[in-house]
């Protein structure tokens, strides 16, 4: 009789060829980028972007600024403006990202979900 772990393992086995040629179809981060632009979310994507090319040259002002600064309270000054712009940047990058790795899982979840409709059909 055939132990249950190793007809697991055998199956695991076949898939692996299956699993790599569906990992070399994936684009990898372009894919990622433009299923985020192109989701379900991409108004707020877009609205996003907007906002950060803004807060991107204040930024960067506020930086060129800091290192031209001639005093040390100059320095000061625009050394905090360049982190409390940053500090939105940084926020709405990180939301831009967390949605793609959103849209990634649900494509996986959903991919998850046809595999299985598939193995519960050929079971019957």
């Amino acid at each position: 009789m055939v132990n249950l772990d190793d007809r697991i393992k055998e199956e695991l086995e076949k898939e692996t060829s299956e699993i790599d040629t569906l990992l070399a179809k994936e684009g990898g981060l372009p894919d990622m980028v433009s299923a985020a632009w192109h989701g379900g979310l991409r108004r707020w994507i877009w609205f996003t972007s907007i906002i950060l090319l803004p807060i991107s040259i204040v930024m960067f002002w506020c930086g060129y600024e800091f290192f031209t600064a001639s005093t040390q309270d100059d320095r000061l000054f625009w050394g905090i403006c360049t982190l409390l712009s940053a500090m939105p940047q940084i926020a709405l990058k990180q939301w831009q990202w967390m949605e793609m790795n959103r849209s990634s899982m649900m494509r996986e979840i959903k991919r998850l979900e046809l595999a299985v409709a598939a193995l519960a059909k050929q079971t019957k």
